[in-house]
């Protein structure tokens, strides 16, 4: 599973430990991330012994997409505090989730919590493990990978209601952070035949 990733890697330093892919297969031995990823490693084999087609069939008596790529990144959903669940930022946090569209600046969050800048920094990592750059972007991307997954709206669009300066930002964001297009990431979630 990836969450034990850290602890396989440090217990056996001569094996090379990817924690970002479903599965990998290295020709003699298949491995897989988690239950999900096992079925999706399965898939890969009815794929490569008995083709597309039968992949495709099993996969929907299995209710699952048909194909996920191996190498994919692990789509993991970060889980927030509840609202007003973290002390005095709440009433921020809830607030920056509703502008997500909107440049909004360390500054303006510091003010809106009523809070210096540099006081505002140290509790909304002492709040959240993170600085409010990242958080902010983490938030962004939860949001657009939310919207090409659930709409057809182009992704210039989609960039622009998540506060993303430009489409070109969104996508090097994306990539770097998913290892995949947002356009391969929605055929990845909305495609039904390989």
């Amino acid at each position: 599973h990836w969450a034990a990733a850290p602890h396989l890697a440090r217990r056996h330093p001569a094996v090379t430990v990817s924690d970002s892919a479903l599965y990998l297969d290295h020709g003699d031995v298949l491995t897989s991330a988690g239950t999900a990823s096992a079925i999706d490693a399965c898939l890969y084999i009815v794929r490569q012994h008995l083709g597309s087609a039968a992949a495709a069939t099993v996969a929907r008596h299995l209710v699952v997409a048909p194909h996920r790529e191996g190498d994919q990144a692990q789509y993991i959903v970060r889980p927030m505090p509840e609202p007003g669940g973290t002390g005095h930022l709440g009433a921020t946090l809830d607030w920056a989730l509703a502008h997500l569209g909107d440049p909004l600046t360390v500054d303006e969050l510091a003010a809106r919590a009523g809070r210096s800048r540099r006081n505002f920094t140290r509790r909304f990592a002492e709040a959240t493990g993170t600085t409010p750059a990242r958080w902010l972007l983490a938030r962004r991307l939860d949001e657009a990978r939310r919207l090409l997954e659930t709409t057809g709206w182009p992704v210039a669009r989609i960039a622009r209601i998540c506060g993303f300066g430009s489409a070109v930002g969104f996508r090097q964001n994306f990539a770097a952070a998913y290892h995949t297009t947002p356009t391969s990431y929605r055929q990845r979630f909305t495609d039904t035949v390989p």
